[in-house]
């Protein structure tokens, strides 16, 4: 006798059976029990989610010698035949090869006939969207008005290709994708059942690979037997299946946290040599890193991730060596890596830059943090004696009215004064212009702290962008945001989604409808608002200087 493959051995046979359509299932049963079981059915959904098996449990609940019943006996010669597609009067055929007029035509004609041993004749046509136009024309009426003893059953992975006088003469039926958990836990039933010793992380891992559809985790289960035999291991799985290794995600996550760039090089080596997909293994990190950020950002993350015990503890404790800004970059790096490997001619070496410049990004930690954890170690009687030092040092080391020549540059550049004010020569009058505009400058730095601020509580990510920008421009019809021109933050703000969100915030903020620009500046160069200048004026401030000092530091552009 020859082998028979799980996907068929283990095909259900009641309506019970079948895995994740209960919705479904439930209302035929229903049906059945009512009398009230239309004469046409549609069946839609992906590829191996239980369409043509459902039919065919349909079929023989209909037609067994002991109902029409909710569930077949599964042991009457009408419900053997069915299940043996040798029934007479359940007849499958495939829409890919009996697609056109003359065949709908012959079975338009044995329609008229009555079954021959059961009580219905049930025609069950698979892919029935590659029917041509002209068969589906032929098919109408006989849809519409067939004899009492006839059932249509189509099934379809395409349902927009039917036509809408087809699909209005049926009973639409839309099968789900099984949840991974109800494959998982099937695998396992057929691995004990079968004697097959497997782990849970193998299980999954085919599960996953299956997307949803039974019968193909089935199928590469079946493959995976045929390779490890009765005993297999993860490697195994692996090998065969072409998947990535979890532990391969696991050991990149975990050298990019250690910010080990050479590792990440020997990992690439070893995905290539062993013919991993590059982007794949790029898209199998990006749903990695979805995880570490959704552990990060809910308080239940366990119910949007079907993972197994181990794993999920893993991704937990990764999750504790980042912060959320340094995932969400990261995250980005990749995502925009991918999109680079999937183009390039050289894939090993585009995915080598990506894990460099995740290796070596450093984390974003706010200047705000820093300064108050370094006011809090002054408070505590800290170094003040130098910190003093530096002080008067710094202000006798500083060019006489360098800094306020700058600023006031600056705040002509922006807002122009008046052409009578800016000629006169009293030093009083002079006096009175540079307290005016340094009112007007801290007016404009406390509207645009407020802007940052309220972003940030809106939008986190959007608002850790706008910090790095400057205030170009405001009024009360345009606001011009500038940012370093080429900057990670520049594409991200000019992307439309963003630049749209960040426009509905500043129209919330300021009660108006202002118009949002984002402009390039040059390589650095900043406009030297307050605010957008605060990083640079505290490199200066005796404060960071100590930092520096006592934590062996560098000032890095953000």
């Amino acid at each position: 006798m020859s082998y028979l493959v799980l996907a068929r051995k283990w095909r259900p046979q009641v309506f019970e059976d079948v895995i994740g359509q209960r919705h479904i299932t439930q209302t035929l049963q229903n049906a059945i029990s009512q009398k009230r079981v239309a004469h046409a059915f549609l069946f839609t959904g992906a590829r191996g989610v239980g369409k043509t098996s459902t039919a065919r449990i349909l079929a023989k609940a209909l037609n067994c010698e002991t109902g029409p019943g909710i569930n077949p006996c599964n042991r009457c010669t009408a419900c053997h035949e069915i299940s043996s597609g040798t029934s007479v009067d359940v007849v499958e055929i495939d829409g890919a090869s009996n697609r056109g007029i003359d065949e709908i035509r012959e079975l338009r004609e044995h329609v008229r006939y009555t079954p021959a041993k059961s009580r219905y004749k049930i025609y069950i046509i698979d892919e029935v969207h590659m029917l041509t136009r002209e068969a589906f024309n032929a098919l109408l009426k006989t849809l519409e008005e067939p004899p009492p003893h006839i059932l249509f059953i189509f099934a379809t992975t395409e349902p927009h290709k039917i036509p809408a006088t087809i699909l209005s003469r049926c009973q639409r039926y839309d099968f789900k994708r099984i949840p991974l958990r109800e494959i998982v836990d099937n695998l396992k039933r057929i691995a004990g059942e079968e004697q097959v010793q497997i782990s849970e992380r193998g299980i999954f891992s085919i599960a996953q690979e299956a997307e949803g559809s039974l019968r193909d985790a089935q199928s590469l289960l079946d493959q995976v037997i045929s390779y490890g035999g009765r005993m297999i291991r993860d490697e195994d799985i692996a090998e065969v299946l072409g998947v990535i290794d979890r532990k391969i995600l696991h050991d990149t996550i975990e050298a990019i946290a250690n910010k080990d760039a050479q590792r990440c090089m020997e990992i690439v080596g070893h995905i290539y040599h062993y013919g991993y997909d590059l982007q794949h293994f790029c898209q199998e990190l990006l749903q990695w890193f979805r995880n570490l950020i959704l552990i990060k950002v809910s308080q239940e993350p366990e119910g949007l991730m079907e993972l197994p015990k181990e794993e999920f503890e893993t991704l937990r404790r990764q999750a504790g060596r980042f912060q959320f800004d340094h995932l969400n970059h990261l995250f980005s790096l990749l995502l925009k890596g991918e999109e680079e490997i999937a183009q390039s001619a050289f894939p090993r070496i585009m995915l080598e830059m990506t894990l460099i410049r995740m290796s070596t990004l450093r984390p974003l930690l706010p200047i705000d943090e820093i300064l108050k954890k370094l006011e809090g170690l002054e408070k505590k009687g800290g170094p003040t004696v130098a910190i003093e030092n530096d002080r008067e040092r710094l202000s006798s080391s500083e060019p006489e009215g360098s800094e306020e020549e700058e600023s006031t540059e600056l705040i002509e550049e922006m807002e122009p004064l008046d052409e009578g004010a800016s000629r006169g020569s009293d030093s009083e009058n002079f006096e009175k212009e540079r307290k005016g505009h340094e009112r007007s400058e801290k007016a404009g730095e406390e509207v645009w702290k407020g802007l940052v601020d309220f972003t940030r509580a809106r939008s986190p990510v959007l608002g850790s962008f706008l910090a790095l920008g400057s205030l170009v421009h405001m009024d009360g019809d345009r606001i011009e945001i500038g940012f370093e021109k080429d900057s990670f933050h520049y594409e991200r703000m000019i992307e439309k989604d963003n630049r749209n969100q960040l426009e509905l915030i500043c129209q919330e903020y300021f009660k108006g409808k202002p118009k949002v620009v984002i402009s390039p500046l040059e390589q650095g160069i900043r406009l030297k608002t307050r605010e957008v200048s605060r990083v640079e004026e505290t490199v200066k401030d005796p404060l960071v200087q100590e930092a520096l000092r006592l934590f062996n530091g560098k000032i890095v552009d953000g």
